[in-house]
């Protein structure tokens, strides 16, 4: 019997030496992975965070129209890369994911029905995509999330002074437009301002002069996003702060008291989605959701000729289901059809409209294919980004949530992404790749 009990324990004292031997293998790997990661020194913070600001001024400039906008997010980036040139390469393309869509685009230039077009957009989308990824790996996340802040306020600033009148093309009647082309190019925009001023108000790390900053930004974002006119920014702005609160709660509970609120959500969410699927079956939800969108939102049932536009893009999706016509090749001056939706719509520019569905544009435009792509980098982000959340129990962190929800949410009726030199592509894909460090162990 004591030689069983020697036996046992030396097999125990094995196991245990194992175990603390994996522990440490693991714990030196990713001390090494920290270690060989390159981030940003005190004495170089301020002009990462410099060059982080000017940049998003110039994907702004660009929203408002201007050419010059892009050549200065260009321009401020590769004076970093020249300055960090090795660590930029060591960051370029440590995570494969971020370059699922744009490689897509790339690829469409094969069978594009435009691939001079196609060409240029996907290497427009791959320099973005780049660049965002740099930002992630340079700058943290409360340093970028400060400068979000002072950029879009002075956005906000410049529609404020600046902003004209005009015609919008769903719906035509006159609004106000900012700077901008588009009512819902400023609502997003007001969005956008109004989380991140929240945010940084919130934050107790910030300092306390960019906190007073904030409230002043969240002041002004809130009168500009009703004068937009644009009831579905309103809803996805509201539904946005509730995820932000629900995030942080959600990521200061206990693991137990995580796996209660989960199984009373359950009990409380399945009934529900029982109910709402009757509902659908016999015609009560269509009902319901018609009047909604009347007597609420004051939409008409075609959601402003978004229907309309759907099913055009279903039948152009008919024609290329896999691949799609090409990246960027759709809305082009001199194809038929889309002169003629330009006109239907009042689009006397003749650019910058879209289907209005993030998921059918890009059917359109790279097939059931590429939106499968996009549809997985979009899960892949949101998972990375509540990740992160749930363990760093940050608002900088709780704001990424909060972002990819709101583009989530508006996903169905508008199109903020993947476009080349657009804010919108560029925050969202600073954000898959911090959650995309952070599941590899190296956050910054």
């Amino acid at each position: 019997m004591q030689d069983v009990f020697y036996t046992f324990g030396n097999a125990a004292l094995g196991l245990k030496g194992s175990l603390v031997h994996t522990m440490r293998v693991m714990q030196n790997q990713r001390v090494y992975n920290l270690a060989r990661r390159p981030t940003a020194t005190r004495d170089d913070a301020w002009w990462l965070w410099l060059t982080t600001a000017l940049g998003i001024l110039g994907l702004i400039e660009a929203l408002a129209g201007s050419s010059r906008g892009a050549f200065m997010f260009l321009a401020v980036w590769g004076g970093a890369v020249c300055l960090r040139t090795h660590e930029c390469r060591i960051l370029l393309f440590r995570t494969p994911m971020l370059w699922l869509v744009p490689g897509m685009a790339l690829a469409s230039v094969m069978w594009s029905q435009a691939p001079g077009a196609s060409l240029r957009a996907a290497t427009e989308l791959g320099l973005t995509v780049a660049i965002a990824s740099l930002t992630a790996g340079l700058v943290r996340p409360r340093a970028f999330v400060s400068a979000m802040l002072i950029c879009l306020l002075l956005g906000a600033a410049d529609c404020l002074m600046f902003g004209q009148m005009g015609t919008d093309g769903l719906s035509g009647t006159t609004v106000f437009l900012g700077v901008f082309g588009s009512k819902n190019t400023l609502a997003m925009f007001m969005s956008f301002l109004a989380i991140f001023a929240a945010v940084v108000l919130i934050d107790g790390q910030q300092p306390r002069l960019l906190r007073l900053v904030a409230v002043l930004a969240f002041i002004l974002s809130v009168p500009l996003l009703i004068r937009a006119h644009s009831a579905g920014a309103a809803v996805t702005t509201i539904i946005s702060f509730i995820i932000m609160g629900l995030t942080m709660l959600f990521a200061r509970m206990q693991a137990r008291e995580r796996m209660l609120t989960l199984i009373c959500m359950a009990i409380i969410g399945i009934p529900l989605l029982l109910a709402a699927i009757a509902a659908a079956l016999d015609g009560t939800l269509a009902t319901g959701f018609n009047a909604f969108i009347s007597g609420v939102l004051g939409k008409d049932p075609t959601l402003t000729g978004r229907t309309v536009l759907w099913h055009i893009a279903l039948a152009q999706i008919q024609q290329r289901p896999m691949l799609g016509l090409g990246y960027a090749a759709f809305w082009i001056q001199g194809n038929l059809l889309p002169e003629g939706i330009w006109r239907a719509f009042q689009i006397d520019n003749r650019m910058g409209f879209t289907f209005h569905d993030t998921y059918l544009e890009a059917a359109v435009e790279l097939g059931w294919v590429g939106a499968a792509a996009l549809v997985l980098t979009l899960a892949r982000t949101l998972v990375g980004a509540v990740r992160l959340a749930l363990v760093q129990k940050s608002w900088p962190a709780a704001c990424f949530v909060t972002i990819i929800v709101c583009l989530l949410s508006r996903s169905a009726g508008e199109v903020d992404l993947p476009y080349p030199f657009a804010i919108t592509t560029y925050v969202f894909f600073v954000i898959a790749a911090y959650g995309a460090d952070f599941a590899r162990g190296t956050t910054p």
